[in-house]
């Protein structure tokens, strides 16, 4: 299978799934939710969040990334690249995207989407990624991260050539999924900005 079939393939997948989730959401409420945490250590070994409920009051939001990113020395440009969160989120989603660059040169790229069912949207992204990977897959982690004055975050990482020339490194925290491409060469340099971004 070619590399832009593999490609098509699991954005297909990721779509498909993203649908899925967002339909039985809506069908049966919480269930859905309920069943694909159930047991945690299914998902990630060291998470020790409990599953919160998808009613009741809206929780803090995210930081402004734009802004964020202005701050710390980067300019942005507006991003028209597929990314898998647009297939994952769904057609109704808001997905916001922009490409970082530091000094005109491209350090990666950001998009993001915020949503009450964010949890089942990092769980089915991962599920999806997993049977996409291909044997040149390197340096995956999935982590939680508990510091003292930061929000709790879900973190995948992993290097790809099979599905991106960059390293991916996906983050869930509060109700916003992030998706950072950092470009080569660039990569200590965006986990700092990944850092200043997430922990907001």
């Amino acid at each position: 299978m070619s590399t832009r079939l593999k490609i098509i393939v699991t954005l297909v997948l990721l779509l498909l799934l993203g649908g899925l989730g967002a339909a039985d959401y809506f069908l049966s409420g919480d269930e859905y939710a309920a069943k694909l945490i159930e047991n945690p250590d299914a998902s990630s070994a060291s998470s020790s969040e409990s599953y919160i409920p998808t009613v009741g009051t809206q929780k803090q939001s995210g930081p402004d990334v734009l802004n964020v990113i202005t701050a710390a020395g980067y300019t942005t440009q507006k991003s028209e690249e597929l990314s898998f969160l647009a297939q994952i989120a769904g057609s109704g989603a808001s997905v916001s995207s922009a490409i970082i660059l530091k000094n005109d040169d491209r350090a990666g790229s950001v998009t993001w989407t915020d949503s009450r069912n964010v949890k089942n949207q990092f769980i089915a992204l991962k599920e999806a990624l997993l049977g996409a990977f291909s044997s040149r897959v390197s340096d995956l982690r999935d982590e939680t991260k508990v510091e003292t004055d930061s929000p709790v975050r879900n973190i995948l990482s992993f290097s790809d050539p099979a599905l991106s020339e960059e390293r991916l490194v996906f983050v869930r925290v509060r109700e916003r999924l992030y998706e950072f491409h950092l470009a080569k060469g660039k990569e200590d340099m965006m986990i700092g900005l990944i850092e200043e971004i997430t922990t907001k």
